[in-house]
């Protein structure tokens, strides 16, 4: 039985979200999706009666099959936007944690593969900066202040 917290009420989607930030000195791990035009962070659905840093850690571990550990809360955005794939309207909780990889040699890798794409072809995670950011399409775009400013964030986000 899949209990990920989401669920449909008429034309709208709830869904309780973790996302993920690496930081790799002036850069930050993002995830790419070569069937959207848009870069986000990793991560994934709670589970219910799941801690969001145990999702994290599940939810990475599930795409990636690498350990990280928990560093610290850094922000929630409660995001109201269209999804891209089903084109639905969401209403999500994203609650956002700073993680580090257990094994530091990852930090050397350009590219990280999503283990569960099996031809590689879709889901990649790669360093980008937050200038490299701040100019292209990532999603939520608020993401980006909660990394920069480094304190404890709650911004209302609408697309």
């Amino acid at each position: 039985m899949n209990n990920d917290i989401k669920f449909e009420q008429d034309d709208m989607v709830f869904n309780y979200r973790v996302a993920i930030v690496i930081k790799n000195n002036d850069k930050i791990l993002i995830q790419k999706d070569n069937r959207t035009n848009h870069y986000t962070l990793p991560g994934g659905r709670c589970k219910l009666g799941e801690e969001s840093t145990n999702t994290a850690i599940r939810e990475f571990k599930e795409e990636t099959g690498l350990d990280i550990s928990f560093k610290k809360e850094i922000g929630i955005i409660e995001n109201f936007f269209t999804s891209s794939f089903n084109h639905k309207k969401y209403h999500e909780i994203l609650i956002i944690h700073e993680l580090e990889f257990n094994n530091k040699d990852l930090y050397k890798e350009e590219v990280i593969y999503n283990i569960e794409d099996n031809k590689k072809e879709h889901l990649t995670y790669i360093w980008l900066s937050i200038k490299d950011l701040k100019n292209s399409n990532f999603k939520p775009e608020k993401l980006l202040d909660i990394i920069e400013n480094n304190n404890f964030e709650h911004y209302i986000n609408r697309e």
